[in-house]
C-alpha cells in the first residue's frame, strides 16, 4: 500500500498543507520542528509521490523521461550517464527505455505522457519529431538531419580533421567509411574541405576488394592520410595497415571520430575528433528546462550545432611530448570526461 501526504500529515500530527509545504521545498512556511518530524516520517516510510496524481493537479513529477537507441555507440552511452547525473544534480528521477525501432519509440513516448514526466529527452531520434504532437516539452538529438533539435556538427569534425591534414602537407586525403548512407554529414564535411582536391573514398561494409583498393590508393595514388568515421574503425584499420607492413603514420596518417578513451592505447596514439558528450548533455538539460518552464511543446526548426574539438594523438604526423602515465580513477568510456568541472 503506497503512503500518502494524508498519512505523513496524520503521524505527525499536523495539517496536510504543512505537508505540502515541506515536500515541495517550501520550508519556511512551516517551523523547524515540524519540517523535521514531517521529513523523518517521510523517509521512513519510503515516501514517493504519485505521478498520476501530480499530473493531474498539474505540479511537477520531478521525473524525466529519456529515450535512446540499443545499437548506438558507447559515447551515446556516455551521454545518456551525462545527462542522468545532471537531472539527479537538479532533484530529478530518470526513466530510460531503449525501443528497437520507429514504432516502439512511438508507443515509449505515449506510454512517458499517460504515465506523467515533466518532459521527455530522445537521445537518438528514430522518427521526424517535427511530426509529433507532443503533450509534455521534448528535446530530441539525432544524427539524422530532420529528426534533432541538438547535436553535434558533425559536417565540421571533418572539416576540421582535413585542415589538421593540410597542415601536416597532405594534398591528398581519404575519407574511410562503413557504409556512406549513413554518414552524410560527414560526406559533406570532407568533401567542403577537400574543395576542388580529388576525393578518396572506401567504403568497408560488404566490400570484399577493400584491403586491395587500399593498397592501391597508397602505393599508386600516394594518398598518405585518411579521416575515418569513428574511432574502433579508424584501430582495426590501424591494425590491418600494421599487419599489412605499412607505418602509421609515415605511410598512412589517420585521424579518427568519437573519442573514444582507447585511443591512448592503439599502437600509434589516435588522433581523434572529439564527441563533445558534456556540452551536449549539458545544453539538453538547459533546453529542457527553458521548454519546462514556459510549458513549451513545440520541436525547434532552428537546430543546435554543438562544435566538436581535436584532440591529438601522433596517428596524425605529431609527436606527443607527454609520456603516457597509466592511471586507473574509474573505467572510462570516452576522452570527453569533466561536465563543468565534475567527472562524470
Amino acid at each position: 500500500m503506497s503512503i500518502t501526504s494524508k498519512d505523513i500529515a496524520r503521524l505527525a500530527g499536523v495539517s496536510r498543507s504543512a505537508v505540502s509545504a515541506v515536500l515541495n521545498g517550501h520550508y519556511n512556511k512551516v517551523s523547524v520542528e515540524k519540517r523535521e518530524k514531517i521529513l523523518a516520517i517521510a523517509h521512513d516510510l519510503r515516501y514517493r509521490p504519485n505521478p498520476v496524481a501530480l499530473m493531474l493537479a498539474k505540479k511537477k513529477t520531478k521525473r524525466i523521461g529519456i529515450i535512446t537507441s540499443p545499437f548506438m555507440s558507447g559515447i551515446y552511452s556516455d551521454m545518456t550517464s551525462k545527462i542522468t547525473f545532471l537531472l539527479g544534480e537538479r532533484g530529478y528521477h530518470s526513466s530510460l527505455v531503449m525501443p528497437l525501432d520507429a514504432k516502439q519509440e512511438l508507443e515509449a513516448i505515449m506510454d512517458f505522457e499517460s504515465f506523467g514526466v515533466d518532459g521527455i529527452i530522445i537521445a537518438y531520434a528514430l522518427n521526424d519529431v517535427k511530426k509529433l504532437n507532443a503533450k509534455v516539452p521534448m528535446v530530441s538529438m539525432s544524427p539524422y538531419p530532420k529528426q534533432y533539435e541538438l547535436r553535434v556538427d558533425l559536417k565540421y569534425a571533418f572539416e576540421l580533421a582535413v585542415t589538421h591534414f593540410r597542415k601536416h602537407g597532405h594534398k591528398k586525403i581519404g575519407f574511410v567509411c562503413p557504409n556512406l548512407s549513413v554518414v552524410p554529414l560527414q560526406w559533406e564535411g570532407y568533401m567542403a574541405a577537400i574543395g576542388t582536391s580529388p576525393a578518396y573514398k572506401l567504403e568497408i561494409t560488404e566490400n570484399p576488394k577493400f584491403s586491395g583498393e587500399l593498397a592501391t590508393l597508397i602505393e599508386q595514388e600516394e594518398v598518405h592520410a585518411w579521416t575515418v568515421t569513428n574511432d574502433l574503425l579508424a584501430a582495426r584499420l590501424m591494425r590491418h595497415l600494421i599487419s599489412a607492413g605499412y607505418k602509421v603514420p609515415e605511410d598512412a596518417a589517420l585521424i579518427g571520430f568519437d573519442g573514444s578513451a582507447f585511443v591512448e592505447v592503439t599502437p600509434s596514439p589516435l588522433t581523434t575528433i572529439v564527441f563533445p558528450s558534456s556540452r551536449i548533455a549539458e545544453r539538453c538539460i538547459d533546453l529542457l528546462f527553458e521548454k519546462i518552464e514556459s510549458g513549451d511543446m513545440t520541436f525547434h526548426t532552428d537546430p543546435e550545432l554543438i562544435k566538436p574539438e581535436l584532440h591529438i594523438g601522433e596517428s596524425c604526423g605529431c609527436k606527443t611530448k607527454k609520456p603516457y602515465k597509466i592511471t586507473w580513477d574509474h573505467q572510462l568510456i570516452t576522452l570527453d570526461t569533466e561536465i563543468k568541472g565534475k567527472k562524470a
